[in-house]
């Protein structure tokens, strides 16, 4: 009985031995192309619009000046505090009629060419 024992022990670590020697490591390729890719045209960061200016803010009587340096017609997005659009305009001129929104605080986005600017803006 012993000697079974003794060759079922023996076989055991034979085979533990001959299984660790198959093993081989392998290797694998990182795709580095995969990971740093160029960014699209559409999700490159635009320069600031020059010289913004707000004023009056806080807005008090319904209408808001905005001023830059190169005056362009600008495209004006309004959020609430939560994200949401309320507002979305294009304005040629440098008046912004902001009296259909309530009294709030409020993220006032101008995009005017290639160039975004966003400030906060408070309605009383």
């Amino acid at each position: 009985m012993k000697k079974i024992y003794l060759l079922i022990l023996a076989f055991g670590f034979l085979s533990l031995g001959h299984s660790q020697e198959k093993q081989t490591k392998k290797t694998y390729r990182t795709n580095y192309r995969a990971l740093v890719s160029r960014p699209k045209q559409d999700t490159i960061p635009k320069q600031d619009v020059e010289e913004l200016r707000l004023f009056p803010n806080p807005v008090t009587n319904g209408t808001v000046a905005i001023h830059t340096r190169k005056n362009l017609p600008k495209n004006v997005s309004i959020y609430d505090v939560l994200g949401k659009e309320v507002l979305r305009t294009k304005i040629n001129g440098k008046t912004l009629n902001v009296s259909s929104l309530n009294a709030g605080v409020y993220i006032i986005k101008v995009t005017e060419t290639n160039s975004i600017s966003t400030r906060k803006l408070v309605i009383k």
